[in-house]
C-alpha cells in the first residue's frame, strides 16, 4: 500500500510538472531557463534568451497568530497576494526560507498558463543556533546543516520533498514542481561578519577550491567555503533533476570586499568577493546584495566629509551604488532592501533621508521609489523590495532591548515603535474592521464603548486592540491652542506621581502624561523612574551620558520619551568621536489616520473635532512588553530589564487648565480587555500603489 502511494504520488506529481506551460534550454545534461549575460539576467522565451530587469517583493506565508515556521496560510489567500503582486508589475518573488506545501502550491496553480508568471528566488539560511556556537563555517555542522538545507530547498521546488521535522523551516509533503520558474538560489542570508573573520582566521590555509561546477582560486577561507557549497548546490541540482538555475550567496556593507574608511575591524577583515568564485559550466553567477541604507553608520561618512555633505544633494547611496556596479563583472541584484512605515525609526541617515522607519505609507511609498530609481541608475540587474506583508516577528536590533517586547508572543500583536514590523506594502490592522477606531472626527466607532470618566463636563472613554490604547476625551468649549488638557496614566503600582512638578496635578499616581497644548506641542511624557529610554542608556550602558543616582519611586519629575538612532561613532580619519543621535519619539502628530479620507496620514496620533479629541498611543509607548498576556515592565532599576508586573487594568485623571478655571478630575480605572481571538483584517499600503504605477512606467 505505501508502494502504491508512493507511485501514485509521483505520478500525480509529473502530471502537474509537464502541464506547466513554459519553455527551456535543453543543454548536454541540463536544461535551464535563466541565465547570466555579462552583467544582464536573461529568461528564455520563444526560444531565444531575452534580457529581464528583476522587480521583486519579498513573501513568506506569515499571518498574525502564528510563530516563524508554525503559519498554515490556505492556498487561495497566497494565490490573492501574488495576484495582487503580479497586479504591481513584480515580475518575481524571492522566498526567505522553506514554507508550507500551500505556498508552493499557491505559486504553482498562480503561474499555471500565465503569460506573465511570477517567478521566484529563493533563499537558504545558514543554521543559526551552529553560527552562534562555532562562528566557523567549516564546522560540521553548520556545513552539513546548510547543504542538507540546500538539498531540501531544491527538493521543495521540483515538488519532491517531505520534511517532517525541521527546526529551521515548514514541514509537510511538498508535490508541486515549480522548478521551471525559479530563477536561482541566494545562499547565507544571515552570515554576520564574525562567522567571515573568524573562518578567514581558522583557516589561512585554504585559499583554493577545485569543484566540477565551481572552483576558487587565490580567495580566502570562506570564498573557498562559499565555493565548496555553491558546487554541491549546482552538483545536486544539475544530477539530481536535470536542471541549472542561478547561484549566489548573499554580501552586504559588513561583507563585501571593500575596505571602508570608518568601519571596525570586525567588518573590516570580512570580506567576501563573489567573482573569486568561478563558474565551470554555464553562466549561472550573479551578486546578491542586502543594503537597507540606515543600518550601517560608517556608510554615511565614507565618500565624502559628513559635513560638506549634508544639504549640497550629494547622494551617498548613488554613489555606492554606482561603486557596486563598477566593480562586478557579473549582474548585481539588490535583493534585500526597503522602507518602514513604523511610527518610530530605529535608525537615521542623515544624508539621503532613508531613515529606518518613521515614515508614512505614502512617504514609505515614495522613498522605495526614489530607492529603485537609484539602483536602476546604477545598472543593476534588479531589486527586491522586502516585504510584501508587515511582518510581526521581525525583531528591530539596533537597541539594547530588541522591540522592548516579550519575544514568545511577538506574533501576535503589531508593535508601531519597532521599525522592522513595518517594511510590507500590505498591513494586518488589529482589530474588526466593522468598528474600527480611526482618529478622523467620526465617532460612530465608539457609540458601543463606556464611558469610565464623566466629571464637571469632561467624558473618557477608553479601548484597546493589540497594536494600540485608544482615548476619547470630550470637554465642553476647550480650545486646544488656548487650554493644557493633561491626561495621568498609571501603567505600574511601582513607581509614579500624582504631581508632574509645577506643572500639573492627579488624583493617582501617573507614570505616563499626555499633555494636549495646540496641534504641534503635544506629546507624552514618563516619570522619570519609568523612564526606559534614560534607564538604557545612562544608567545601564551609560551611551549618552554618566547617570548613577536612582530616580525616587515618587519623583515629580517627568521628562521626553527618547529613541536612539545611533550611538557614539569613531571618525578614524581625524580622530574625533561623534555623539549620540536620539529624537523624540514621545511628541505626538496631528491629524486623519482614516484611509478613506483624502488627508489619511498613517502617522496621525491624535485629532480634534468640536469639543472631542481621540488619541491613539502604542503599547510600547507606555512601557507594555506583551499587550496579549498584559505584561508590562516593572521597576527596571531594582530588578533589571528582565522585570515585568501583570496589567489588567490602567489608572486615568485629568488635569484640565482652561482661562476660567482649573479641574481635577477623580481617578477612573480600565481594565484592558483580554483579547481571547486574533482579530485583524488586510489592507494595502498607499505605498503598494505608488510602486505599482512607478514599475508599470518602468517596465522589464
Amino acid at each position: 500500500m505505501i508502494l502504491i502511494a508512493l507511485l501514485f504520488l509521483l505520478s500525480y506529481q509529473r502530471y502537474f510538472s509537464d502541464n506547466l506551460n513554459t519553455e527551456s534550454e535543453s543543454l548536454s545534461n541540463y536544461s535551464r531557463i535563466v541565465k547570466t549575460d555579462g552583467k544582464d539576467i536573461k529568461i528564455y522565451k520563444d526560444a531565444e534568451w531575452e534580457t529581464i530587469k528583476l522587480k521583486g517583493v519579498e513573501l513568506n506565508s506569515f499571518k498574525p497568530g502564528h510563530t516563524r515556521f508554525e503559519t498554515s496560510t490556505p492556498k487561495n489567500e497566497i494565490i490573492k497576494w501574488l495576484d495582487e503582486i503580479g497586479k504591481m508589475n513584480a515580475n518575481v518573488i524571492k522566498v526567505p526560507y522553506i514554507q508550507s506545501p500551500s505556498f508552493y502550491a499557491a505559486i504553482y496553480d498562480y503561474n499555471l498558463n500565465r503569460e506573465k508568471p511570477i517567478y521566484v528566488m529563493h533563499e537558504i539560511m545558514l543554521d543559526e543556533k551552529a553560527v552562534l556556537e562555532k562562528y566557523d563555517a567549516f564546522n560540521e555542522k553548520i556545513l552539513d546543516n546548510l547543504k542538507k538545507d540546500v538539498k531540501k530547498t531544491i527538493n521543495v521546488i521540483n515538488g519532491q520533498a517531505l520534511i517532517l521535522s525541521n527546526k529551521r523551516s515548514h514541514r509537510g509533503l511538498y508535490l508541486k514542481d515549480i522548478s521551471k520558474y525559479n530563477l536561482g538560489l541566494i545562499i547565507g542570508t544571515n552570515t554576520n561578519p564574525e562567522i567571515v573573520t573568524l573562518t578567514n582566521e581558522r583557516h589561512k590555509e585554504k585559499k583554493e577550491y577545485d569543484g566540477k561546477y565551481f572552483s576558487v582560486k587565490d580567495g580566502s577561507a570562506f570564498e573557498v567555503f562559499i565555493g565548496e557549497v555553491l558546487n554541491f548546490s549546482a552538483k545536486y541540482e544539475i544530477e539530481k533533476y536535470g536542471k541549472s538555475s542561478l547561484l549566489s550567496f548573499l554580501t552586504s556593507a559588513e561583507t563585501d570586499s571593500f575596505e571602508y574608511k570608518h568601519e571596525s575591524n570586525l567588518t573590516k577583515h570580512a570580506n567576501i568577493n563573489i567573482e573569486h568564485i568561478t563558474p565551470k559550466k554555464g553562466n549561472n553567477l550573479f551578486v546578491s546584495y542586502k543594503y537597507h541604507i540606515a543600518s550601517l553608520d560608517f556608510l554615511e561618512y565614507e565618500y565624502e566629509e559628513h559635513e560638506k555633505s549634508l544639504g549640497n544633494g550629494t547622494s551617498v547611496v548613488q554613489k555606492h551604488l554606482d561603486r557596486l556596479n563598477n566593480f562586478y563583472e557579473i549582474p548585481i541584484v539588490i535583493s534585500d532592501t526597503g522602507i518602514s512605515s513604523s511610527r518610530a525609526k530605529s535608525k537615521i541617515d542623515q544624508i539621503d533621508g532613508f531613515d529606518r522607519g518613521g515614515f508614512s505609507e505614502k512617504e514609505q511609498g515614495e522613498r522605495i521609489v526614489d530607492l529603485l530609481e537609484k539602483i536602476n541608475t546604477s545598472g543593476a540587474a534588479g531589486a527586491i523590495v522586502s516585504s510584501w506583508q508587515d511582518d510581526w516577528t521581525r525583531l528591530t536590533s539596533f537597541g539594547l532591548v530588541e522591540d522592548y517586547l516579550d519575544l514568545n508572543n511577538s506574533s501576535y500583536w503589531h508593535d508601531l515603535q519597532s521599525s522592522d514590523e513595518s517594511f510590507g506594502f500590505l498591513k494586518f490592522e488589529s482589530g474588526n474592521e466593522e468598528d474600527k477606531v480611526y482618529l478622523d472626527g467620526n465617532f460612530s466607532d465608539w457609540k458601543d464603548t463606556k464611558t469610565i470618566l464623566e466629571e464637571d463636563e469632561i467624558n473618557l472613554k477608553i479601548k484597546n486592540d493589540l497594536s494600540h490604547l485608544y482615548i476619547l476625551i470630550e470637554k465642553e468649549n476647550w480650545s486646544l491652542t488656548e487650554d493644557l488638557l493633561y491626561l495621568g496614566i498609571d501603567v505600574t503600582p511601582l513607581s509614579g506621581s500624582n504631581k508632574w512638578e509645577d506643572e500639573a496635578e492627579f488624583s493617582n499616581d501617573a507614570d505616563f502624561i499626555i499633555k494636549l497644548q495646540g496641534y504641534n506641542e503635544s506629546r507624552i511624557v514618563v516619570n522619570e523612574r519609568y523612564n526606559l529610554f534614560n534607564y538604557l542608556y545612562k544608567y545601564y550602558a551609560n551611551i549618552i551620558e554618566k547617570k548613577s543616582k536612582v530616580p525616587d519611586k515618587d519623583s515629580e519629575k517627568f521628562e521626553a520619551i527618547y529613541l536612539l538612532n545611533r550611538k557614539k561613532f569613531y571618525l578614524k580619519d581625524n580622530n574625533r568621536v561623534l555623539f549620540p543621535i536620539y529624537y523624540e519619539t514621545g511628541k505626538l502628530a496631528y491629524g486623519i489616520d482614516n484611509p478613506t479620507n483624502e488627508e489619511f496620514n498613517s502617522k496621525v496620533d491624535f485629532n480634534k473635532e468640536g469639543n472631542k479629541v481621540e488619541i491613539k498611543i502604542p503599547w510600547s509607548l507606555l512601557n507594555v512588553k506583551d499587550p496579549l498576556q498584559r505584561k508590562a515592565y516593572g521597576d527596571f532599576y531594582s530588578d533589571g530589564l528582565d522585570s515585568q508586573q501583570k496589567l489588567e487594568k490602567l489608572g486615568f485623571s485629568i488635569n484640565y487648565k482652561g482661562k476660567e478655571k482649573n479641574i481635577i478630575t477623580k481617578e477612573s480605572s480600565y481594565n484592558i480587555e483580554k483579547i481571547k481571538k486574533m482579530v485583524y483584517f488586510e489592507r494595502l499600503k498607499d505605498s503598494y500603489y505608488i510602486v505599482k504605477d512607478y514599475w508599470a512606467e518602468n517596465p522589464e
